[in-house]
């Protein structure tokens, strides 16, 4: 016979407990006593179901005895309600917004509570201090703040996955590796796709698919951006909210909120679409609704604030002065800069005209750019605004001045994209006959003019620390920085230093944005490229001589500037915002490419072979004992002190020896160097063509 305490002994009462516990006790097997349990009849009687989907009620005191595994059943129950309800206070949890739940005994994220309120209220503030409106119109400041301590899930971790980029204050989920900028990101993407599967596709939708094309277009997944973008847009375009269709059936907020997602949408397809590889979604005819109301302050110079206005709005009466807001001036924009990229990545029409005569897409769009101007009040233009003085004195005005910020930068680059040197070379080239002098030199003026206006304003931005965030805004910052870099290399001291140091504020900026933004980090690399490749393709003006009424011999096709494949393809990937991705789109795309590092092929005989890129151009050898290290090797740290302008040597000081590019030869006989310009057009305080 067996001793009480022996092993046998105990593992047979274990043995017994384990047939004998409770079902909810068969998970703490150790503690059950190991008493048989209740008949199923008394069972029931005892646990009080839930009847008519009404949860039980808590047992009275005076019931009769409890077996202790009951007891344990009724402490769990009570631990899952508590579990389920519970809100993680954003303090107490150190701002950690992870919270979970227990279901069917497994660890899962609590879409009722998932983010704690504290914290998302922060995020949004964030948001409305770097994003909104800047540029793009997603949520009305009223509606996001209404509701900042009570955003679903699918608009809230959209939100933060964009927001976490800058705030940086948010950890992602205890005891894992991963980002928390990814974290938020996967987990925005769980919650978009179950609203998808189970098609309910309303507003809220629609703002946090907006939000992840913004994050995904800046990570490199712009494959998954497009989708997103496209699938905004017909969603808009089956609910008819691009022509309002309902609206009489919405309360005024409702309608608004709509149109202004409905805008978003319209910019975001115009930002990133009009590529070599892409066409816009929808076209601006499609777009029949009023603007989204004004949200700046009151007129400043006596115009009549009006809520409406539509894009296709004809020409204003004779002396009328209407504002519609700053928004809409950023719209109409859009609608030209949607054009713009068309007509510079479309493919090559031997039946087009050239872009100096009269019905040409080139005038077209001259035209549009200069109707733009009388639909823009008076009291938003630049001497108007004060834009310093009121940055320094005004702070509740800094949401109207960054997006009066967008308005200016999207002004200026619309002429420093039309008029790029590198775009008349390719579009120029193919013409039959000769070309006019007088239009290279215009467009050589435009092109130095506007693009010297991108980086005075991102000068004036560090002056009163204002800071724009979006991705889009470093892009145009490259535009500008490619055209000033041909004036980097000029024998005239004085406008090579001035070249140099608009090129050199330009590069400061784009860096410090780096720091955010994986797709601004390959725009960077890749202008500094361009810049270490300066010397292999010379000039790319035919002429750089001031508008003086003087011809010069006659341009031809033949006789036009050209570059190295290789460098062609260099400068079309930063011309082309939509190649600016991380080297994993491609293969994420599976089997749709044809190896990891090739891009699909394009249907314009305009644009070089992408595979030129890996090929050539990563063979440069580089240079840093002749010329000292560019830009892209230096930390975005390095970059920030400059900009913020606590680095005044590193700028304007010198620069030969900081970018000491080589004089340039002649160029099949033209001469690269640039003669003495007027003085309002390099030295002035004012530069001439303001908006």
């Amino acid at each position: 016979m067996s001793a009480p305490n022996d092993n046998y002994t105990i593992h047979k009462v274990s043995l017994k407990r384990t047939r004998q516990a409770c079902g909810p006790c068969r998970r703490k097997k150790a503690r059950c006593p190991g008493e048989k349990p209740a008949a199923p009849s008394r069972a029931a009687a005892n646990r009080a179901s839930p009847t008519n989907g009404e949860e039980r009620g808590p047992r009275e005191p005076g019931e009769a005895n409890l077996s202790s595994s009951q007891r344990f059943e009724r402490i769990e129950d009570r631990l899952d309600k508590m579990a389920n309800i519970l809100h993680y206070d954003a303090r107490g949890m150190g701002d950690s917004p992870v919270a979970f739940s227990f279901q069917n005994g497994e660890r899962t994220y609590s879409r009722g509570s998932s983010l704690p309120p504290n914290f998302v209220k922060s995020e949004v503030e964030v948001y409305l201090a770097h994003f909104h409106d800047q540029p793009y119109c997603v949520f009305s400041k009223e509606w996001l703040l209404s509701r900042d301590l009570s955003l679903s899930p699918e608009i809230a971790f959209p939100l933060v996955a964009l927001t976490s980029r800058i705030s940086r204050r948010s950890p992602g989920p205890t005891g894992s590796d991963i980002l928390p900028t990814k974290y938020y990101a996967s987990k925005a993407w769980d919650i978009l796709s179950q609203k998808y599967k189970s098609g309910k596709l309303g507003l809220s939708f629609l703002q946090g698919t907006f939000l992840m094309a913004q994050v995904d277009f800046a990570d490199g997944q712009s494959h998954r951006g497009y989708s997103s973008v496209a699938l905004g847009l017909r969603t808009i375009q089956s609910a008819g909210l691009n022509k309002d269709k309902y609206t009489s059936s919405l309360t005024i907020p409702e309608a608004e909120e709509r149109r202004r997602i409905t805008w978003a949408f319209f910019m975001l397809d115009r930002s990133y679409n009009a590529s070599r590889d892409y066409s816009l979604c929808l076209s601006d005819k499609h777009f029949t609704i009023l603007f989204p109301a004004p949200d700046t302050p009151a007129s400043l110079a006596g115009e009549v604030s009006l809520a409406g206005g539509m894009l296709h709005d004809g020409p204003g009466k004779h002396g009328e002065k209407v504002d519609h807001g700053i928004l809409a001036c950023l719209l109409r924009l859009y609608s030209i800069w949607g054009k713009a990229t068309e007509y510079v990545f479309e493919p090559f029409d031997k039946d087009a005209l050239p872009p100096w005569r009269s019905g040409s897409a080139l005038a077209a769009l001259e035209s549009d750019w200069m109707q733009f101007e009388t639909h823009f009040a008076d009291t938003h233009r630049y001497r108007s605004v004060d834009f310093r003085r009121r940055a320094r004195e005004e702070p509740h005005s800094r949401s109207y001045l960054c997006s009066w910020l967008c308005v200016q930068f999207l002004f200026h680059s619309v002429q420093c994209l039309l008029h790029h040197p590198f775009v008349n070379m390719v579009k120029l080239r193919r013409i039959d006959g000769n070309i006019p002098a007088t239009f290279l030199q215009k467009s050589y003026e435009s092109s130095l003019i506007h693009s010297r206006w991108i980086a005075r304003f991102i000068r004036e931005m560090s002056e009163v620390d204002i800071r724009l965030y979006d991705p889009f805004i470093g892009y145009l910052c490259a535009i500008a920085a490619t055209i000033q870099l041909e004036n980097t290399a000029s024998k005239n001291r004085h406008i090579a230093q001035l070249g140099n140091s608009d090129f050199q504020i330009l590069i400061d900026y784009m860096t410090d944005l780096s720091a955010h933004w994986d797709n601004i980090g390959v725009l960077v690399n890749r202008v500094n490229k361009l810049a270490a490749r300066q010397k292999s393709y010379k000039s790319l003006y035919y002429s750089q001589d001031v508008f003086s009424g003087e011809l010069s011999r006659m341009p031809t096709p033949s006789n036009i500037p050209r570059m190295s494949e290789a460098d062609e393809a260099l400068m079309w990937n930063i011309l082309d915002f939509s190649s600016s991705s991380t080297p994993t789109e491609a293969i994420q795309l599976g089997d749709l490419v044809p190896s990891p590092y090739q891009r699909m092929e394009t249907i314009s005989p305009n644009f070089p072979d992408q595979s030129l890129i890996s090929a050539g151009l990563d063979a440069v050898p580089r240079r840093n004992s002749e010329q000292g290290d560019l830009t892209a090797q230096q930390p975005p740290s390095q970059g920030l002190l400059t900009l913020n302008g606590r680095d005044a040597e590193s700028v304007g000081v010198d620069p030969i020896s900081q970018w000491p590019f080589s004089d340039r030869t002649d160029n099949g006989g033209f001469d690269a160097a640039i003669p003495g310009l007027p003085d309002w057009m390099i030295f002035g305080d004012y530069v001439a063509e303001q908006l």
